[in-house]
């Protein structure tokens, strides 16, 4: 886990937390959040560190960009959370993005099995995930083969993913060694 400075640190928790509460409340992650956290990665990191601060901004937003967008495009993942992420990049880096992304994983997880066990859809989960797997060994996206594998349509479990993000990158700074 790379150090990120103070001001990084709160600029970053709070675009996640007003995420979060967003997403909650209205299952959208407003575009003036994430396009202000991206800017202000982008601002913010060389003005405290110079040339290597922009590096390490513009390397977190484009990992951010390569990691999230292919799962837009399988639509496994709604343009709000991709964007999120992006903010994300921009302020935590490269390094830390990854950390985050293993956390979110496994928190995403956590939350999604609970959710299939208490709604009882564990038969249609795995239903799904045999679907998903045919479809890309077919080379097609997997909401080709039903609207439920599309994130964010009326059929799908969907869930607000900005929660687990939320919580993945607090805890990374938390765990991250403070100066």
């Amino acid at each position: 886990m790379t150090l990120l400075a103070i001001p990084v640190q709160y600029v970053l928790a709070a675009v996640v937390l007003i995420a979060a509460a967003c997403d909650i409340r209205s299952r959208n992650i407003p575009n003036w959040l994430s396009l202000g956290g991206v800017l202000i990665g982008l601002a913010l990191h060389p003005y405290l560190a110079g040339w290597t601060g922009l590096k390490f901004s513009a390397g977190g937003l484009g990992l951010a960009v390569l990691m999230f967008v292919p799962l837009f495009v399988l639509r496994w993942l709604g343009g709000g959370d991709v964007k999120l992420m992006a903010a994300v990049g921009a302020l935590a880096g490269a390094g830390n993005l990854f950390i985050i992304f293993i956390m979110d994983a496994i928190l995403g997880g956590a939350v999604a099995l609970i959710a299939v066990l208490f709604k009882r859809r564990g038969a249609r989960t795995l239903r799904n995930i045999g679907r998903m797997i045919t479809a890309l060994f077919r080379g097609k996206a997997p909401y080709q083969e039903t609207e439920e594998l599309e994130a964010g349509s009326e059929t799908s479990m969907g869930m607000p993913r900005a929660v687990t993000i939320a919580l993945a990158t607090l805890l990374v700074l938390w765990a991250t060694p403070k100066s």
